[in-house]
């Protein structure tokens, strides 16, 4: 750490990085360069535009189990609003960037590359670059201009100088490719989460700083077309659609200029008040802009919502509502790489099937935007879909952005923002909705298998349990000579009694049939039980194709037969189509295990999933019927 006074006024300032080659002192904002043991004032710093950030010089936080202060900033300015680039230095002595734009925090650093680096003019949003045997994809092409900086700084910072930057995503990697030099930088990093950072000794954003009250205080905040108050939440604030009027008003710096006067042709109050506060999924949002777009897909029109929420720390999100559907929408830090027009990808272990297509338009606008929304303005949407979440795409001819959408339930916004009054009607169901019969199907199959289970060990306590016997085997053999006969089988002993006792006659009769009349008699009671039997079986070949009718096999069954001493007399009447003899094997079974039942019973069972899949899969059908890409009812993914 070197400790040094400003030559200008004498204040003392800290260089704390070996990097740092520039200071701006903090109280007369001199920028001073260091020269070995020397500090020369090369110049005063402009102001900085006071913003919402919580992070300042001297916070603390971590990165990868890093320690690392905050050294610097150069803040700068581009279409979409104001970044900031904060220095920041790691105890062992190396320093980084940490970006924060929009609500979202990238921390990388300057890396050498071998590869040749493409023309700012000729890179185009979702342009694949390869650098280093790495693939990335263009995501945002800007033209920023620097306003300040402060702090230590490893650059000179100076004010009013413009930066063409070029934004590369691949997987988990942030890539800026920074034509401010020749040849242009390459910085590398990793989009983190604000919780992650651990940050501390933040500037309290309950109670900004007093130059922040009084540039906001000192802005006219009346609309310059018909006066009507106007009320800014967040310093990123680019433009505001004034609720009287519906003029569309850019920020600048000082002053309010009118972008677009009264241009508007459609009117609508928000259902979701704006300035409305409330906490949704863990988070304190307020709602600062709402507005309509539309969509044009296979002749038809739809239209939607959006309300951009707000907060200090967690930057921007989005409500999306369309047709009583809501969605909280938040920028993806990581998005995957899919080619136009591809049908699925697979993206944090889900795969993601597309479902729209198309050409959104901005319809309406009121309230507070971090970029210059003007009505009219287009951008191609591709919209992906694992229920309950959705990954969308928008592209223009300047950026690609991804957000990813989860499901909302109208009464856990109703219950976040208290609002009183219905939410609008659900209709349809839409293309994220989670499934609700899926949860229905999925305990249904569980149940079935349970059951089938429970039946299938039954059914074996049967089989086991109460073993059949073979209690007689005999073979006869029917003569041709005699159309009408009668034979008398030999005798068996049933020593208990019998469940059921069956009766089977296995013949070999072909291409004839067999009228079979067989009586159990009980030999010492003459208790008789008759059974009735016709078999048929007849099989040839027809213009070179087998066929066969009938079967050579038949078998009946006598219920609760008591415990004795039996015969079986047989009558029979064999047909004359065949002059040859019939040899019937004739087989007794007592308590032989019974099957019919237990098919019927799992066909009986198998009856409530069926119906449920049939259920889940007619709410896919209604689902992907709004699709504007193809019927993918089939494609839910789920078993059972």
């Amino acid at each position: 750490m070197k400790r040094a006074s400003c030559p200008s006024c004498g204040a003392p300032v800290v260089f704390r990085a070996a990097t740092s080659l520039y200071v701006v002192c903090d109280f007369c904002r001199s920028t001073l360069l260091r020269s070995g043991e020397d500090l020369q004032n090369i110049g005063r710093m402009a102001e900085l535009l006071e913003d919402s950030s919580p992070i300042r010089i001297g916070s603390e936080g971590h990165f990868r189990q890093r320690h690392f202060a905050v050294v610097g900033r150069i803040q700068l300015q581009y279409e979409s609003g104001v970044w900031n680039e904060w220095h920041i230095l790691f105890d062992d002595g190396r320093s980084a960037w940490l970006a924060e734009a929009s609500g979202e925090f990238i921390v990388s650093a300057q890396v050498a590359v071998s590869d040749p680096l493409p023309a700012f003019a000729a890179l185009t949003p979702e342009m694949p670059v390869t650098l280093d045997g790495r693939r990335f994809i263009v995501t945002d092409l800007a033209t920023a201009r620097c306003i300040a900086g402060e702090g230590e700084l490893p650059v000179r910072v100076a004010a009013g100088y413009d930066v063409n930057t070029a934004d590369l995503r691949g997987n988990d990697r942030f890539l800026t490719i920074d034509y401010s030099e020749t040849p242009p930088l390459v910085f590398v990093g990793q989009s983190v989460a604000f919780a992650d950072l651990q940050l501390d000794k933040l500037r309290d954003a309950q109670e900004p700083p007093a130059a922040a009250a009084r540039q906001v205080a000192a802005r006219a905040l009346n609309c310059p077309h018909c006066a009507a108050p106007l009320t800014i939440h967040s310093p990123a604030t680019e433009s505001i659609g004034c609720e009287s009027c519906g003029s569309i008003i850019g920020v600048g710096n000082e002053h309010l200029s009118l972008l677009s006067r009264a241009a508007q042709a459609l009117r609508e109050v928000p259902w979701l008040p704006l300035g409305s506060a409330g906490q949704l999924r863990g988070s304190d949002w307020r709602v600062i802009g709402f507005m309509r777009r539309s969509s044009s897909s296979g002749g038809s029109d739809c239209s939607w919502s959006e309300y951009l929420l707000y907060n200090v720390q967690e930057g921007f999100a989005w409500l999306v509502e369309y047709q009583g559907h809501w969605n909280l929408a938040r920028n993806l830090p990581n998005p995957p790489v899919v080619s136009r027009g591809e049908a699925k990808f697979t993206h944090a272990g889900r795969e993601f099937r597309l479902f729209n297509h198309g050409e959104a338009e901005v319809i309406y606008v009121v309230g507070e935007f971090y970029w210059r929304v003007t009505v009219g303005e287009r951008c191609v949407v591709d919209d992906y879909i694992c229920p309950p979440l959705m990954l969308s795409r928008e592209v223009n001819e300047r950026e690609a952005t991804w957000s990813q959408a989860e499901y909302l339930e109208p009464a856990e916004l109703c219950a976040a923002f208290g609002i009183k009054a219905p939410p609008p009607l659900r209709r349809e169901v839409y293309a994220n909705q989670p499934n609700p019969l899926v949860e229905t199907h999925r305990q249904t199959c569980r149940l079935f298998w349970k059951l089938v289970l429970a039946a299938t060990l039954v059914q074996l306590a049967f089989t086991f349990l109460l073993a059949s016997e073979l209690v007689l085997r005999q073979r006869l053999v029917l003569s041709a000579q005699n159309e009408e006969a009668t034979l008398t089988s030999q005798e068996f002993i049933l020593k208990s009694r019998a469940r059921a006792l069956l009766v089977r006659h296995q013949t070999s009769v072909v291409n004839n049939w067999l009228s079979v009349n067989t009586t159990l008699v009980e030999k010492n009671t003459g208790e008789a039980h008759l059974g009735l039997q016709e078999i048929s079986h007849y099989k040839g070949v027809e213009d070179g194709e087998s066929w066969s009718e009938g079967s050579p096999v038949d078998e009946l069954v006598f219920r609760a037969v008591p415990a004795g001493t039996y015969q079986l007399v047989i009558e029979y009447e064999l047909g004359s189509d065949n002059g040859e003899a019939v040899v019937d094997t004739i087989e007794v079974i007592r308590n032989p295990t019974g099957w019919s039942n237990f098919v019927l019973l799992l066909i009986f069972l198998a009856v409530f999933p069926l119906l449920s899949r049939w259920r889940r899969n007619s709410f896919e059908a209604r689902r992907w019927r709004e699709s504007d890409v193809g019927d993918d009812a089939g494609g839910d993914g789920d078993e059972g």
